[in-house]
Order: C-alpha cells, then structure tokens, then sequence
C-alpha cells in the first residue's frame, strides 16, 4: 500500500514538473519555480530509490539469518540422530558382549563340574589327580654349526627357540 502511494506521488511530480505553464515572464520567476521543482523531483526519486534499496537489504538479511538459523536447526536435528543412531549401536555392542561374557562364564562353570565329576570318578577308583608340570620344548638345532665357545660354555640364546625364531 506504501508503495503504491510513494509511486503515485512520483508520478504525481513528474506531472506537475512537465505540465506545460502559462509563458515564462522575463523575470525569470517560472524559470527558476520549474529548476526547483525539477530538483526536488529528482531529490525525492533519490529519496525513494534509497528507501527502496535500504528495505530490500533489510529483507535480503533478514532471510539469509532464518536462512542460518534453519540450518543450525537442521544440523542440531541431524547431529542428534546421529547421537542416538550411535547410542543404539553401543547398546547393541554391549548386549553382544554381555551374552558372550554371560556363554564364557557358563563355558567355564561347565568345565569346572566336569573337572569336578572327574576327580570324583578318579578318587572312586583309587586314583589321585596330580598336577603334572610340563618342561619346555626345545626347537631343533639349526643347520648351522655352533661355534666352539658356545659349546663349550652350554646352550646360548642363539640355540633356543620359542616359537618366534632365532633370537
């Protein structure tokens, strides 16, 4: 409504300043009445051309910042997803676990009794259960010959494996 009010009131100068006058006295008072009006004609188009710019850059800023804050609204919404898709993920990590430690300790309570029904069965027949202490395995000499100080001083480093190579 302002605006069709502000651009009837341009037209409305425009109008007044080309509207053809009665002859110019020698004067000069219709000369300078028509260069005043022509200015202030051009001032207020300024004036609105001005207004004008100044409310579409307000608009412009006003939909760039509900343009950011929808943005910061939607990575708020996603990042939360993603915190609870990654929850939900932990919690199905920590049952897996939970069933794997509840199998293990009933693997071990298993092998206990059966642990238990055989010493049972051992000491019915007379028989005891000794612990048996195992030696360590020695790896087979290599192919190459040890020198003559290592013989003579005992087994070296060198000579024993443990699974990893020669050391």
């Amino acid at each position: 409504m302002k605006r069709k009010i502000l651009v009837g009131a341009v037209i409305a100068a425009f109008l007044v300043a080309f509207a053809p006058f009665g002859k110019a006295v020698a004067d000069g008072g219709a000369s300078t009445r028509n260069i005043l009006l022509g200015i202030g004609a051009a001032a207020g188009t300024l004036l609105i051309i001005n207004h004008n710019k100044q409310v579409h850059e307000k608009y412009a800023q006003d939909a760039a910042t509900q343009a950011a804050l929808a943005s910061q609204r939607d990575n708020a919404e996603a990042a939360y997803k993603a915190e609870v898709k990654a929850y939900n993920n932990q919690v199905a990590v920590t049952d897996n676990l939970k069933k794997e430690v509840a199998l293990k300790d009933q693997m071990i309570a298993d092998q206990s009794a059966i642990i238990k029904q055989q010493k049972t069965q051992l000491a019915q027949m007379g028989l005891s259960a000794q612990p048996v202490a195992v030696a360590p395995v020695r790896a087979p000499a290599s192919n190459a010959a040890p020198s003559t100080t290592a013989m003579a001083h005992g087994p070296t480093s060198e000579m024993i494996s443990y699974g990893w190579g020669t050391l």
